[in-house]
């Protein structure tokens, strides 16, 4: 898949690049709508940019914005030391509805909702073979309930297309959804796609959605609205370790998930992919959460900018005999501040933000955490321990860390454990407001962070105690174009 965005990243320069003695009134860069949905190879070509959106909504060097912003930065996780583009006010809870992130994000939502719809009703008249054409249909849907999933998370209620848009005065018809109608949607997409696809691909195609990858996210969407019954049923599907249909499993080390010369391992259910190399597909993420006090120490090429800083209490969470800890934070010290960093998207650019480092949408570890949690909340703490203790053993690499039967004597004791384990063990991959979030837990959290560190004079001055505070502003360009739109709280 990397190979496939970048060689259509390079037709579309080549493309630009043909000089002609005339005016062209048609945009050489482009493919008309016409000529890509014509055959399988244009139907390919379409399947390929919209996988293309995800750099995109999950971050590219061209824009601060990623799900970072949306994921980590409000949580108690990280923070953005920077004043500039409004990335600060997410970490602040001080996000007005104008924004840039905000409708930059929502524009790549649907963005890539958009390219799917055309792909899912055009497909089926392109005179090609049903097994490939019903495969691109499936991964259509499975990139549109990934992007319908982060946008109800992250705004609640959102216009529901799931087709193609025929003219402005139809854009302007669409209003909110109702979250209950948007996860219904999300289900039906994810259930259709994980029937239709593969299990593996041949290396030329890896990096696409499998059946596996739709299966975890969809049990992800059931833990979420709370169907313990069907997220559990739903996971075992990719369990036992290792014996699974796809050989998932956990790597023996840590580190090794997120190494750039080892992606797609075992462990990595599905990734946005990127490459380096000055083509305009790679990731911007090291140069991103590098501390920009750091200049260009440590981020030898290109800087740091500080954009998802972590903050002391994650450092401190965990205890000093986890490994993890080492793999994951780095720190830097100017004058006498100390900074830390994660590790996990260390990579030397080729350029500045284009870097190797693929963003791990889901992984193994994130599927036995989940498993866990939907057992303890249907059964309690005795069935779940033991998945949990999986992920502790790989992380400390021996038995003497596990949690105990004392330790998570009662349900509520061993939700507490599973939210630790979680933040710890994926910690900087953009899940951990999201889980507080699911859990109910945000207001909590977030009210007891800014208590350590935003008091002054013995004031605290910031709380998130109000509700509205656990949804993001409705763009509000969005609103002045669409009057049909309603904003949050």
């Amino acid at each position: 898949m990397k190979k496939y965005i970048t060689l259509l990243f390079l037709l579309l320069v080549m493309g630009a690049s043909c000089k002609k003695d005339y005016i062209a009134l048609e945009d050489p860069t482009k493919i008309s709508t016409a000529d890509l949905y014509s055959d399988a190879n244009g139907l390919g070509l379409a399947v390929t940019a919209a996988y293309g959106t995800l750099q995109d909504i999950y971050g590219k060097g061209t824009s601060g914005t990623g799900m970072y912003l949306f994921t980590d930065v409000p949580s108690d996780n990280s923070n953005a030391l920077v004043s500039g583009a409004g990335l600060g006010d997410f970490d602040l809870f001080t996000v007005a509805p104008e924004n840039v992130n905000l409708s930059t994000q929502w524009q790549n939502f649907y963005k890539c909702i958009a390219r799917c719809n055309a792909i899912i009703g055009r497909a089926p008249g392109i005179d090609m073979t049903a097994t490939l054409r019903d495969r691109y249909i499936a991964e259509a849907k499975f990139l549109r309930a990934l992007s319908y999933f982060n946008a109800v998370r992250i705004w609640g209620g959102v216009p529901l297309v799931t087709k193609e848009i025929q003219s402005i005065d139809e854009s302007l018809s669409y209003k909110r959804e109702t979250v209950a109608n948007v996860y219904a949607q999300i289900e039906k997409d994810l259930t259709d796609a994980e029937t239709v696809l593969p299990t593996s691909y041949a290396t030329a195609d890896l990096g696409r959605a499998t059946n596996g990858a739709a299966k975890a996210i969809l049990g992800k969407v059931y833990l979420t609205e709370g169907k313990y019954g069907q997220c559990k049923t739903k996971l075992a599907e990719l369990l036992p370790r290792g014996t699974n249909a796809w050989g998932y499993d956990l790597l023996p080390l840590y580190s090794d998930i997120f190494s750039t010369s080892n992606e797609l391992n075992k462990e990595t259910i599905f990734a946005v992919r990127y490459t380096k190399g000055g083509f305009g597909t790679g990731s911007p993420f090291f140069n991103w959460f590098v501390p920009n006090q750091s200049g260009s120490t440590i981020a030898t090429v290109g800087g740091g900018s500080g954009f998802n800083t972590i903050m002391p209490d994650l450092y401190d969470a965990f205890p000093a005999t986890d490994p993890r800890r080492g793999f994951s934070i780095a720190s830097y010290v100017s004058s006498g501040v100390t900074y830390y960093y994660t590790k996990k998207y260390t990579d030397v650019p080729a350029n500045a933000m284009d870097s190797n480092n693929d963003w791990i949408v889901i992984r193994y570890a994130d599927v036995m955490l989940m498993y866990a949690e939907a057992e303890n909340e249907l059964n309690g703490p005795a069935g779940a321990i033991s998945y949990v203790n999986d992920v502790r053993r790989r992380a400390y690499g021996n038995t003497t860390n596990d949690l105990t039967a004392t330790q998570t004597s009662s349900q509520g004791n061993m939700k507490l454990a599973i939210e630790t384990e979680r933040r710890l063990e994926l910690n900087m991959e953009g899940h951990r407001w999201f889980d507080l979030l699911r859990t109910g837990r945000a207001i909590d959290v977030m009210n007891a962070s800014f208590t350590k560190y935003q008091t002054k004079n013995g004031t605290v001055v910031i709380q998130i105690s109000a509700p509205h505070n656990l949804l993001f502003p409705i763009p509000l360009r969005e609103i002045q174009i669409n009057p049909n739109l309603t904003p949050n709280p």
